[in-house]
C-alpha cells in the first residue's frame, strides 16, 4: 500500500523481505537504519504469469533508526516520511536515479494470532470412564 498526502508525506505499508541494517555514520556517529518494504505488485504483462513486486526503500535516522534496528524479516511495517531522490553513476558509467523514503516514523504491526493446535482430550479418570460405559445407548430402543 502506498499513499501520498497533500503535504507530500508518503505512507507505505507492507512486509520486510529481510532484517533491517543498522549502522552509525559520519563524524557525529549518527544512527542510520535501512530496510525495504514490499508495498505491492504490478500486474503481469501476460495473464497467468506472476506480477513484478513493487518495493519502497526506506532509511531512518537518529531515534527512528535505533528503533528500526529491531525490525526483522517478515515483519509488517507501516512507514511514513518524505521521498528523497538521489542521482549517482554506477560502475559501468550509467547515470541512475534512486528514490528513498526518509522515514519520520514507522509502526510495526503485531504478528497475526495463529490458532493453536487442537488439544487432544485428556483421558477420563477411571471412576468417570466406568460411569460413561454405563450410560451408553446400547440396547436402548429409541
Amino acid at each position: 500500500m502506498q499513499i501520498m498526502t497533500k503535504d507530500g508525506t508518503v505512507l507505505v505499508a507492507g512486509m520486510l523481505p529481510r532484517d533491517s541494517e543498522y549502522k552509525t555514520v559520519g563524524d557525529k556517529q549518527s544512527s542510520l537504519a535501512t530496510f525495504s518494504i514490499k508495498v505491492g505488485e504490478r500486474p503481469p504483462a501476460v495473464q497467468g504469469e506472476r506480477g513484478e513486486a513493487v518495493w519502497a526503500n526506506c532509511e531512518c535516522w537518529h531515534a527512528a533508526a535505533r528503533a528500526a534496528a529491531a525490525l526483522k524479516k517478515h515483519d509488517v511495517v507501516m512507514a511514513f516520511g518524505k521521498v528523497k531522490t538521489d542521482r549517482y553513476t554506477n560502475s559501468s558509467g550509467e547515470e541512475k536515479v534512486r528514490k528513498l523514503l526518509v522515514c519520520e516514523g514507522f509502526f510495526k504491526m503485531p504478528p497475526a494470532v495463529l490458532p493453536q493446535a487442537q488439544a487432544q482430550p485428556a483421558a477420563l479418570p477411571p471412576e468417570i470412564a466406568e460411569a460413561a460405559e454405563m450410560f451408553t445407548d446400547d440396547g436402548v430402543p429409541f
